[in-house]
């Protein structure tokens, strides 16, 4: 991405990946504490604080490193007219993240509590899809079209050397 440090795109696909692994980690005990569905296969409670930290502290990088796309990459984008739909979905998604991850956190209704649980997994498995889709159509736009014909390569001219 231009205008940031060749390290940005690589800290910012680490840090989804690592919010997505952990939340993905997390579903069977959401499963099992929100709706009493009991799945083959959950962490064990050793585990499962490391990973909610993990996952909280990942989201909260994401959100910084969001800030930083704003400065330079959404601006531009939405000013080009590239991919708004997607970037918007996203930006927004991300945004219903945090204050679902917020309710989470600080409600007191188990009812409540419960739905921002839900909503925070169905947002999460939005986000990623679109997020993917975005991510994807501008690597398209970034890749120079392959020519349709091999263009054949013409043998280099042979060096001369001097005698000095």
């Amino acid at each position: 991405m231009k205008g940031y440090p060749s390290w940005f795109l690589r800290l910012l696909v680490a840090t989804l990946a690592g919010v997505l692994v952990s939340g993905l980690l997390l579903v069977p005990t959401l499963l099992l504490m929100r709706a009493d569905v009991t799945l083959a296969w959950r962490l064990p409670a050793a585990g499962r604080v490391g990973v909610a930290a993990l996952h909280a502290g990942t989201g909260v990088l994401v959100l910084m490193l969001t800030g930083a796309l704003w400065s330079l990459h959404m601006r531009a984008g939405w000013h080009k007219r590239r991919r708004r739909a997607s970037g918007a979905f996203s930006a927004g998604a991300l945004a219903a993240l945090a204050a679902s991850a917020l309710a989470l956190y600080y409600l007191g209704d188990e009812g409540l509590a419960a739905a921002a649980a839900y909503v925070h997994l169905g947002l999460g498995i939005a986000f990623t899809l679109v997020f993917g889709w975005h991510w994807q159509a501008g690597e398209r736009l970034r890749r120079p079209a392959r020519p349709a014909t091999p263009t054949p390569i013409e043998p280099a001219p042979p060096r001369r050397f001097s005698a000095d």
